[in-house]
């Protein structure tokens, strides 16, 4: 189930750990949006890639960060797509938290491993909307590989941007996910509460590895 997850976490927590080379981009409001998505990446260098911080700190450090840079809720509604209807308050709170906790538990700890990838962005084109950007950038490996196309949806609404998708190589990781949340709650007749029992269980296996 964690699959196509695994891999949107992990193109976002590169972008995070990435030294960034910070290219001209379009005019405002595209260049805006550039220029928080590169503040975000030089606050994670500053703040997670610190070798001599405890895993609680830099879980911590790190938790910061996703709620200033990702609109986690909006992307976990998403996600959640029409069952979102059927669930009560508490409940979503609940896949909230969760949502919000498998992502920390995943990532964290990757920021002590950051071997000097780096991250380009190469331009920023304004959507049809007057509210999303997307930066369009290329994540280069250390390895001399390919670089890898990540786009970063960002979305600025009264003076607040936040990314609400990823997208690698054109797919997008809001609809992969969203596609398989859908597929782990029809294969259990229509229960939301199948989903929710399994990303407890994801997230608690992550945790006792740590």
């Amino acid at each position: 189930m964690m699959t196509r997850l695994t891999r949107t976490l992990f193109a976002c927590a590169t972008l995070l750990c990435c030294v960034l080379t910070f290219q001209a981009a379009s005019a405002a409001p595209g260049g805006d949006a550039g220029a928080f998505v590169k503040e975000l990446g030089d606050r994670a260098i500053q703040a997670l890639t610190v070798k001599e911080i405890s895993d609680a700190e830099r879980e911590e450090r790190f938790r910061t960060l996703l709620r200033d840079g990702f609109d986690v809720r909006k992307i976990g509604r998403f996600v959640l797509g029409r069952y979102v209807r059927s669930m009560s308050p508490d409940v979503v709170e609940e896949y909230n938290k969760l949502f919000e906790d498998l992502i920390v538990a995943t990532y964290a700890a990757r920021f002590a491993e950051y071997s000097g990838q780096t991250f380009e962005i190469k331009r920023v084109a304004a959507q049809g909307n007057d509210h999303d950007s997307i930066v369009m950038s290329e994540i280069r490996p250390t390895d001399g590989g390919p670089p890898i196309r990540v786009d970063w949806q960002v979305r600025s609404e009264e003076k607040e941007s936040k990314i609400v998708d990823v997208r690698v190589e054109g797919v997008s990781m809001s609809l992969t996910q969203r596609d398989e949340f859908t597929a782990v709650i029809q294969k259990n007749g229509g229960n939301v509460d199948s989903l929710l029992e399994a990303l407890r269980k994801k997230a608690a296996n992550l945790k006792s590895r740590q």
